[in-house]
C-alpha cells in the first residue's frame, strides 16, 4: 500500500510551485512526448502556461492543475503533428518478459490517442489516483476509468 505524504500548503509564489514541481512535471512530459527535446519544450510551455494564468484556479491542486496543462499542451501538439511523436527515449520502469522489449512497450503507448495515452502514463506510470487523472483531464472519475482501461486494452493487443 502506498503511504500518502501530509497534505502540503499552497505555493505562494510562482517560484515556490516551479521549485515543487518541475521534476514531476519534466518526467511526465518525457513520458508524454518520448523525447528529451521535445520533453523540453512542453516542459516550457507547461510553466509558461502556467505563470501566465498564476495564480491557479484552485489552490488546493496545484499538481493537477501542472498536469493538466502538460496534458492539454501534449495533445495540441500531438494533433499538430499528427501523430508523429516519437518515442525513442522514452524508457520505462517494465522489465523485458515474453519477449516483449520497453521498446515494443514504448511503440504501443505511442499508438494510443493523445488522451487515452495521458491516463496510461498517469496511471500506470505516474501512480496516481483516478480522481487526480479527472482533475487532470478535465473529465469524470468514470471517464478516467474508462480512458486507462481501454488504453490497457490496446496496450495489451498492440504486444501480441
Amino acid at each position: 500500500m502506498r503511504e500518502v505524504a501530509p497534505a502540503r500548503t499552497p505555493a505562494r509564489t510562482f517560484g515556490e510551485l516551479l521549485e515543487r514541481h518541475e521534476r514531476e512535471i519534466f518526467a511526465y512530459a518525457l513520458r508524454l512526448t518520448g523525447t528529451r527535446a521535445d520533453a523540453e519544450d512542453l516542459y516550457q510551455e507547461t510553466f509558461l502556461a502556467a505563470f501566465r494564468a498564476w495564480p491557479p484556479p484552485r489552490r488546493d491542486n496545484e499538481r493537477a492543475w501542472l498536469y493538466r496543462i502538460a496534458t492539454n499542451r501534449a495533445i495540441d501538439g500531438a494533433r499538430r503533428r499528427r501523430g508523429t511523436v516519437s518515442v525513442d527515449d522514452l524508457r520505462l520502469a517494465a522489465p523485458e518478459r515474453d519477449g516483449v522489449t520497453v521498446l515494443d512497450l514504448a511503440n504501443a503507448i505511442r499508438l494510443l490517442p493523445a488522451g487515452q495515452r495521458a491516463a496510461f502514463v498517469l496511471r500506470t506510470v505516474e501512480g496516481r489516483p483516478y480522481r487526480e487523472i479527472a482533475l487532470t483531464l478535465e473529465c469524470t472519475e468514470e471517464a478516467a476509468r474508462v480512458r486507462v482501461s481501454d488504453a490497457m486494452k490496446k496496450v495489451r493487443a498492440a504486444m501480441r
